[in-house]
């Protein structure tokens, strides 16, 4: 993948989030309340979780008073972290999580055009740099929208900036594999058809493993965001194929 900028992946974030207030502006208050994939989140809930990650963000990333860490022991694990921040939508309007998310991101994305390019920016057990940081919120921020489209039963339309997510994806294999007691056995390499037709090359050249196909099953996939036979399309080959597949994860 070729060497982007801190302002060029944040351009990417901003159309990304862009694309998401299109399809949050043309839905009507019923449309807030519709379930979800996830598990017991409708629209509200999912849109309040991105606005209150965005908000932390970017205090991890300007030294501000909250901390990912802190407030993860604090409330007792993960998942009663994340169940926090989608009550503190439920007692706001649809509107209001709206314009709460939109300065929530948009002030993020100023921020982040501030940070020293070498500066780390402390995000759980990490301290990852402003452009893989950038990257990782782009990643969950079209993840989300996936579950939003879905709830309203509207097909998303891919672009070339899922080269991102796909990118996150093979460098979080390590993580991923790492946090059920495996590890990789050697380098991977993805072959991927983006969106627009382009073939992506991620990878060493003469990696044991392979994994091609679509880019958009690649991603559906890291993301946990696949609904169908996106894991069935991909062919895989080599030694870490099957845990690949199984086990990909492109988020903490």
């Amino acid at each position: 993948m070729e060497r982007l900028t801190l302002p060029d992946v944040v351009e990417d974030f901003a159309a990304e989030a862009a694309a998401l207030d299109e399809l949050l502006a043309g839905m009507d208050d019923a449309d807030w309340s519709r379930p979800t994939p996830a598990e017991g989140w409708d629209v509200r809930d999912t849109v309040s979780h991105l606005a209150d990650t965005d908000d932390l963000a970017h205090d991890c990333a300007t030294g501000g008073p909250r901390d990912l860490m802190t407030e993860a022991i604090t409330a007792g694990s993960g998942e009663a972290f994340t169940h926090g921040q989608v009550l503190k939508g439920r007692d706001r309007t649809p509107s209001e999580v709206h314009d709460w998310w939109r300065t929530s991101n948009e002030r993020l994305r100023d921020a982040l055009l501030r940070v020293d390019p070498a500066h780390r920016i402390p995000w759980g057990p990490n301290q990852m740099s402003p452009v893989s940081f950038t990257t990782a919120r782009l990643m969950e921020t079209w993840a989300h929208s996936l579950d939003c489209h879905a709830a309203v039963e509207r097909e998303p339309v891919d672009t070339d900036r899922i080269r991102h997510v796909a990118f996150i994806g093979l460098r979080a294999l390590p993580y991923a594999l790492g946090t059920r007691g495996l590890q990789l056995s050697g380098p991977v390499r993805l072959e991927l058809t983006g969106p627009s037709g382009d073939e992506w090359t991620l990878g060493p050249p003469g990696a044991p493993t392979v994994i091609r196909g679509s880019a958009s099953d690649w991603c559906r996939v890291v993301t946990h965001r696949d609904r169908g036979d996106e894991r069935s399309r991909l062919g895989a080959s080599g030694p870490d194929a099957d845990r690949i597949l199984t086990h990909a994860q492109a988020y903490l």
